[in-house]
């Protein structure tokens, strides 16, 4: 834990000290000490963070490394204050001798309280005996300074008073040694943040002074760079140096490493290197496992329109808009929470559309990293960098040319790659990576996210101009939550699917629907699916589950909404709907009584409008 030692000088103002710390409700070591006793009071207290003192004790504090000191500068109020004390003995020359450190150097002599005033600041003791030996030949009576100008000042037979630091010089004191450890601690935690980052990074990083020195490197470099007796080869480190224009492939302890060499300037003034570098082995894993994702799907879509079931309005409303964005050429947006389905919707406006003979290509933008994410988007030609595949290699938009490109999660794209990006859906044209060649590429583009773009769009980390080039023809899929008896139907489809898998019959009793129709699926159409595996992998032969079954299972869901503090009510739907929503989830919560003292209503006003929302309900379902 920080702390801060206080050396005072005097015992009077360790005792100033202590009254000043306690009212500022600050834990403070004070210790009374000079130049001779300071360096053994610090070792003392190994952990301390800042010093406070003031005079020579002070400056000798300051030759020390790894310690901050705070000065006591004395306020006005304890100059003034000593000056008069000696003014009232009708002393009419007075002399303040003080370090430099304590009194201002370019204070001038003042007439004050109709005596002489003479300031003479003084950098040492040799100063300061001058300094008195001068001002004694002038007719000086009295001397206000610090302990070793009065000791001084008393050969002379001179009147004196002691500089003494008042609550207020202290108190400054105390508070700017807190905001030196409040910066310390701060510089602490970006050290600690930034050390995590980098050791936890993939890349190697090590780091040379203008001068040559390696200041740091992280653990992936020491791993690397270390030999037997795990002591980094710095020699090797410095052989990198040599290619700092160039990006190579290199062998270290038997390592194939991509390097590159990024030089720092501080003011336009070259200040070293970064060497950032990356093992091959990790690259080429890297980039089976991103070709393996992406090309097992096949480049053809396999859902059409018949995949989707569902026979709410909404879900019907959502595939006619989708059949007639299908129709056209334009950029189709489609937003909706994770499980809703988009890619079908994707897959099925592709195989409805002129498009459908041509490639879809579906890419995960989460999922590729984005030091790849360029070549893979974009391709690259022969010897476009070290590295690189024989012959190039074309790029998944190339790929698509003539049919769709599917972008998911594209809120996750890289603000870099969103650029070339919007170059792609503005003038139909690409450039491959080391090429200097326009390829003009026929692609549809059809992008889904579940972020909201446009609050990305105002927080700068989504750009605007691509944000608008995509939302041209915009498709909301609906939440299943809003598509009631869908609810059902989807749930049919998935336990007859398993059900044949398995050689059982399993259903659902009409308690069970009424539960899940009230269940809110935060996972949507993915969960709904789970589900239906998990109740037939959980229950034998032929089996009809009731509502204590269902529930049990979604157990871990509807603690997590009664833990909420919010309800949700969808949109849709008229107000006398909404109300009952309300009261079925507050009644999941609460006691009836509850419920009623909650909401300001009666026993008989709840129950009536529950029972008009449960008629209302069953006969939105048997219709």
């Amino acid at each position: 834990m920080s702390s801060i030692l206080f050396i005072a000088p005097f015992k009077n103002i360790a005792e100033t000290a202590l009254k000043v710390s306690q009212q500022m409700n600050i834990n403070l070591i004070i210790e009374v000490g000079n130049m001779e006793t300071a360096l053994e009071i610090l070792g003392r207290y190994p952990d301390t963070d800042v010093v406070i003192s003031r005079g020579g004790t002070a400056e000798l504090l300051k030759t020390l490394k790894d310690i901050s000191v705070v000065e006591i500068k004395l306020s006005i109020n304890d100059f003034m204050n000593a000056i008069s004390e000696i003014a009232k003995t009708s002393i009419k020359k007075i002399a303040v001798i003080s370090r430099k450190s304590i009194l201002e150097e370019n204070v001038i002599d003042y007439e004050l309280f109709g005596s002489k005033i003479y300031f003479r600041p003084c950098k040492d003791v040799e100063e300061i005996k001058k300094a008195l030996e001068e001002l004694s030949t002038q007719g000086i009576e009295g001397v206000v300074g610090d302990k070793m100008a009065i000791e001084f000042a008393r050969k002379y037979n001179m009147k004196t008073k002691l500089l003494d630091s008042g609550e207020v010089a202290i108190e400054m004191a105390i508070k700017e040694a807190l905001n030196i450890i409040r910066a310390k601690e701060q510089e602490r935690l970006r050290a600690a943040q930034l050390n995590a980052i980098i050791d936890n990074i993939e890349e190697g990083i090590v780091a040379v002074t203008g001068d040559g020195r390696i200041s740091f490197y992280n653990n992936i470099a020491k791993k690397v760079f270390a030999g037997k007796n795990n002591v980094i080869n710095f020699d090797e480190v410095y052989s990198l140096l040599k290619y700092k224009n160039e990006e190579k492939i290199l062998d270290v302890n038997n390592n194939k490493i991509f390097t590159r060499i990024i030089p720092l300037y501080s003011n336009e003034v070259h200040k070293g290197y970064v060497i950032a570098f990356q093992e091959v082995k990790n690259i080429q894993a890297s980039e089976r496992k991103i070709r393996l994702s992406l090309y097992e799907k096949g480049f053809y879509a396999k859902k059409s329109f018949n995949d989707i079931i569902g026979e709410s309005d909404k879900i019907k409303n959502v595939i006619e808009k989708a059949k007639k964005y299908a129709h056209t050429d334009s950029n189709i947006f489609i937003y909706g929470e994770t499980g809703t389905g988009k890619e079908i919707f994707a897959q099925s406006i592709h195989n409805y559309s002129k498009r459908k003979n041509g490639p879809f290509v579906s890419i995960n933008c989460a999922s590729l990293p984005h030091n790849l994410i360029e070549s893979e988007l974009f391709g690259y030609v022969e010897g476009a960098f070290t590295g690189a595949r024989k012959g190039g290699k074309i790029g998944l938009i190339e790929l698509a040319h003539g049919g769709t490109l599917f972008l998911d999660e594209i809120g996750e794209m890289p603000p870099d790659i969103q650029g070339r990006l919007l170059r792609v859906l503005q003038e139909k044209e690409i450039m491959r990576i080391g090429d200097d060649r326009i390829i003009p590429v026929d692609v549809r583009i059809i992008c889904a996210t579940n972020k909201d773009l446009l609050n990305m769009v105002r927080e700068k980390t989504f750009r605007e101009d691509l944000y608008y080039r995509i939302n041209v023809l915009k498709l909301v899929i609906p939440p299943l939550r809003e598509r009631g008896w869908d609810i059902i139907k989807i749930l049919d489809f998935y336990l007859n699917k398993f059900n044949k898998q398995c050689n059982k019959n399993i259903k659902l009793s009409d308690g069970a629907v009424r539960v899940l129709l009230e269940y809110s699926w935060p996972g949507n159409i993915r969960e709904l699916r789970n589900l239906a595996e998990k109740l037939v992998a959980l229950n034998d032969g032929e089996s009809i589950l009731g509502p204590a079954l269902i529930s049990s299972l979604l157990s871990e869901e509807v603690q997590n909404d009664k833990n909420e503090n919010f309800i949700k009510v969808c949109e849709g739907g008229s107000l006398k709907d909404m109300e009952f929503e309300i009261l079925k989830q507050m009644l999941k919560r609460y006691e009836p009584d509850e419920v009623c003292r909650k909401l300001n209503i009666s026993r008989v006003t709840l129950w009536r409008k529950l029972n008009r929302g449960f008629k209302n309900e069953t006969n939105e379902i048997q219709t």
